[in-house]
């Protein structure tokens, strides 16, 4: 479910949330790799984060 989750994400949502958590780049790396400007990497990351945990979530609630 976990493993699953972040194929549920936007394609932009899912590709900054990538980068930063499984590239392990900083928000700098992320704007360069990306092409986007930097103050766009961190409200798309923690976009990325809430819709990971609710998508955990449902998935979870509907296992049981």
């Amino acid at each position: 479910m976990v493993h699953q989750a972040p194929g549920t994400l936007p394609d932009a949502f899912r590709e900054v949330w990538s980068c930063g958590e499984l590239e392990d780049l900083s928000c700098k790396e992320i704007a360069l790799v990306v092409g986007i400007p930097i103050g766009t990497v961190m409200p798309r990351l923690s976009r990325a984060r809430g819709l990971l945990a609710q998508a955990i979530l449902r998935r979870g609630q509907k296992a049981t």
